[in-house]
Parts: structure tokens; sequence; C-alpha cells
């Protein structure tokens, strides 16, 4: 709270009050219920949220929340996993008069009841992330992931609401994310690395219809790759002593998905450490001595990719890598995705 009144200050100095409004995204574990109608804040938030939301409201800002159904199966074995996406479920929650048939909905009216109890039922609502993993957890794939934004998509347009707010669908909604992010921490898990709708050259992962027209997914064009070679262990060496060699590469590399749920994870033990070594040796350009690995390495120019398995091929450092539509590309996506449902854009 400091330093929101710090900043509020400041732009009401500069005469921007007006115009920026100031926002704190919230997790969904902020609020807590068994039914949507009774959310809540947690108790030992519940004074802190009361002066946030009294703030948010006074200088005319949204909230702000991150709904994640893919957290909710993936923390809890007994989720119903139909329940998680928008094709209607068996596991339908009935509250009251309301049915919840999808998570998103039921998380989201469990924020409005928990808003309505502080007496801000009709603050806006803004959904700061909300996305699904193609990689790195049991769960968390291509099918899975088109399946939950695409029908996201469908559902939002469809300006249906939810039962607490039939007809008034979330203020703003950002998918998430862009991209994968290879370095982020893997504390909650290694799905985290891997929310991207785009791979690292800038290529759809799967098809999406953002649902304006025709507005498909466009890959980046001109990117120029590294030759088409890998690294691989060699079958010809005893790979008793690579436990390191494997350490050393994945400290480096993402190698999230040769763990449990992964990819990645039934390509063997040589097909791991093969892995290992090609993605250390794509970060490096290619090297040559990056794939000696006291010579257990060596390079073939034979793609060892299996099934869903891909072993990449990196991009060289003159890649043009370019979008055909970037500049609207990436302002849409960051900007103004599901943005002002009032029409007013």
């Amino acid at each position: 709270m400091p330093a929101l009144l710090n900043l509020q200050q400041s732009l009401a100095k500069a005469n921007l009050a007006g115009f920026v409004k100031l926002v704190v995204p919230c997790n969904a574990d902020a609020y807590e219920s068994s039914l949507p109608s009774q959310g809540a804040f947690r108790p030992e938030l519940t004074q802190i949220m009361t002066q946030l939301v009294s703030f948010l409201s006074s200088n005319g800002s949204p909230f702000v929340v991150n709904i994640y159904p893919f957290l909710s199966l993936y923390g809890n074995s007994d989720f119903p996993q139909e329940y998680a996406f928008f094709q209607g479920t068996t596991h339908a929650v009935t509250d009251g008069q309301n049915v919840y048939y999808n998570a998103f909905d039921g998380n989201f009216d469990t924020l409005v009841a928990a808003l309505n109890r502080l007496g801000y039922g009709q603050m806006p609502i803004i959904v700061g992330e909300v996305g699904w993993p193609t990689d790195g957890a049991l769960g968390a794939n291509l099918t899975a992931a088109r399946a939950f934004n695409q029908g996201l998509i469908k559902h939002v347009l469809s300006n249906k609401g939810t039962p607490l707010r039939p007809g008034i669908p979330p203020m703003d909604i950002y998918l998430f994310g862009l991209f994968d992010e290879e370095a982020k921490s893997i504390l909650p898990g290694d799905f985290e690395r891997h929310w991207g709708i785009f791979s690292f050259d800038g290529q759809a992962k799967y098809r999406l219809n953002l649902g304006l027209g025709n507005r498909a997914l466009k890959n980046a064009k001109d990117v120029q790759y590294l030759p088409s070679r890998w690294c691989v262990a060699d079958p010809a060496r005893d790979l008793s002593g690579v436990a390191n060699h494997i350490k050393l590469a994945c400290s480096v590399a993402d190698c999230t998905t040769l763990n449990n749920g992964g990819s990645c994870n039934g390509i063997g033990a040589k097909g791991k450490v093969s892995y290992a070594f090609n993605s250390y040796y794509q970060l490096q350009k290619q090297d040559s001595q990056s794939c000696d690995f006291d010579g257990l390495g060596m390079v073939t120019f034979l793609d060892p990719s299996v099934g869903d398995c891909r072993f990449l091929v990196g991009i060289s450092d003159g890649s043009s890598f370019r979008c055909s539509p970037c500049g609207s590309l990436l302002v849409f996506w960051v900007m103004v995705f599901f943005v002002f449902w009032d029409n007013s854009l």
C-alpha cells in the first residue's frame, strides 16, 4: 500500500492519474471457498485486500487476477480433468441455482463473491494471466493447451459472462504467454518454462483462432537456423561416467522435457544423454568443443528426434527473425487481447 500511494501521488503531480491506472495482480489463491457464491479472501489477507480494493475503487482501477485451472489440476489428483476445460463436464458444480461447467467460471465467480463481501461486487475485473503449458508435466501438452486456449477464446467471445456476472465477461484477458522461458525458475514445476504459444524460433506450436475474423497465429518468417546437425552421445563409448556432463549441460541449457511428464521422458537413458548434450551444443551455437564431453559426444547429421521429443537446432546470430504480422501481433497480444468488451476501444 505505501508503494501504491507514493505512485498515485506521483501520477497526480504529473497530471497522469486520469490516464494511468495502478493495479496489483493477485494470484487466485488470495481467495478461497468450497462454492463460488461463498468466496472470500483468506483471513490472513482480509485486511490488506480490503485496503487494496478500496484504493483500486477510489482511483477507478480494476482488480487484476491470474487464473490457472492447470495449477488446480496439477496440484490435486482428485481434480476432474474435464472441469479444467470448456467442452462440458460430468462433474459440474451446483451452487444454489447456478451451475458451473468449467473451473475458470467457478474461480472467477469466487473472486466476484469475495469482492462483494467487501462491498465492491461491481468492480471491473481483468484476468492478467491465463493459459496452459505445453510440456514439463502430465497434462501439459500441445493438445491440451490448444483445447484450453481455444475453448477460453470461444467462451469469452460468446459474451455469456458467468453466473454471478451474466453477460459481462472480464474487462480484459491476457493469454500467457507468447514464448517459452527456458531460464525461468522451475520451483513450482518443470512446466513453468513451457507456457509459450510460440516456440523459441517464433513458430506457432499449434493452430489457434483468435476469434476476430480469421485471425489465426502466424509464424515468424526469414528465420535463419544453424546448420542441420546435432550433438549426441557416442554409441561406441561407455556412458557410465556421464552424470557430471549431464549436470553441466543442464545447468546451462533447458532439460525439463526429460523429467516425468515431459515430452522426452520416454526416450531411454542414452536418448536423454543425447538430448542434454544437444541442448547445450545448440545453445553454444554449435561450437565444436561444446560437443566433446570428454570424448562422449559426437556430431551427427541425422535428426535424432523421437516422436514428440524434438531435438532442436538453434538460431544463428544473423537471423533476421521477423513475423509477417509482427508489429500488430505483439501489440495485439500484449496490449489489447480481449480488450474492452464494451466496445469502447
